[in-house]
């Protein structure tokens, strides 16, 4: 399935469905689409089966499991637009058996975003992936949970893990499980982007990094998207937020997406208001674009450079 979303290629919904944790979800894209089908499917449009059920109601599709072994091309793959993985509801063997699939799916990148760390960092701390594959079939991997053997890796080389940060308060609590997973690729979704993140703060856990001295967040994140909200109830992005992020990324060497302003966009970005101080006009996301400063941020992460940690 082709997808709109620019920093990937395609999505893939093994589940749908959420419940909504903090201010970033408030006027989420997924519960709209969802409960605006629900409705059409409950006046007798024909519509899939899955919108039969309210958005807040988790459903898992084993039939989807497959999809991604059909792709013969090579794609990023963002798993789960429709849904968060770790949801509480959605079962511990279903969440393995999304990461056999991607295991067994090393032509493809996934991207997997959450707003559930936590979850995600208590499920694959610990756990080993071993290549039981061929040279024909390079890297057809089991997880092992225990003691790590020679040739084992503490991640999939292909599987991205990042988790969304909308402002400081989601930041400050959800960055440290990120950085305490073991990934191939650590990311950031900075959308919507509600307020300042300052990703030089110091996180006090333990961390290969810190040495007992806590660690600078931003030096463990491998990729930040930032992207403003769209939608009819859509909150604006202030320019500097934006810029700040930014300038973190290029301090730091980190690669940055700028994704969209989305239906608001500040004066200073528009060439209509060149020199003018910084306020937001409402003009719709396609008339604002996603250029900062007059260009197109599109930085992504090398495939799997991260070493084991």
């Amino acid at each position: 399935m082709g997808t709109a979303i620019e920093w990937t290629d395609t999505v893939w919904n093994p589940v749908t469905g959420c419940s909504k944790v903090s201010e970033g979800c408030r006027n989420c894209y997924a519960f709209a689409l969802h409960d605006m089908r629900h409705k059409a499917f409950q006046e007798g449009k024909k519509l899939p089966q899955q919108y039969a059920k309210p958005f807040s109601k988790i459903q898992l599709f084993p039939d989807r499991l497959v999809q991604p072994m059909k792709w013969k091309k090579s794609k990023r793959v963002f798993v789960n637009s429709m849904a968060d993985l770790f949801h509480n509801d959605v079962p511990d063997d279903f969440i393995w058996n999304v990461f056999d699939i991607m295991a067994k799916s090393p032509q493809h990148t996934f991207q997997v975003l959450t707003k559930r760390p936590d979850r995600m960092m208590e499920m694959l701390s610990g756990r080993y992936w071993r290549d039981l594959g061929t040279s024909a079939r390079p890297y057809f991997a089991r997880i092992i949970k225990g003691e790590q053997r020679e040739g084992d890796m503490p991640f999939l080389p292909n599987v991205w893990l990042g988790t969304s940060v909308e402002n400081q308060k989601a930041a400050d609590e959800r960055v440290q499980y990120l950085l305490e997973t073991p990934a191939a690729v650590r990311f950031l979704s900075c959308e919507p982007l509600l307020g300042q993140v300052d990703l030089e703060f110091t996180v006090q856990f333990e961390h290969p990094d810190n040495e007992g001295y806590g660690v600078q967040a931003i030096k463990g994140i491998d990729w930040i998207i930032v992207g403003g909200e769209s939608g009819p109830n859509a909150r604006p992005m202030h320019s500097d937020w934006v810029e700040s992020l930014r300038d973190q990324c290029e301090e730091y060497g980190v690669p940055f997406f700028f994704k969209q302003w989305g239906e608001w966009v500040p004066f200073n970005q528009m060439d209509t208001f060149p020199g003018h101080e910084t306020r937001t006009v409402k003009i719709g996301k396609q008339r604002a674009g996603r250029l900062l400063d007059g260009q197109e941020w599109n930085q992504f992460p090398d495939r799997g450079e991260r070493d084991a940690n």
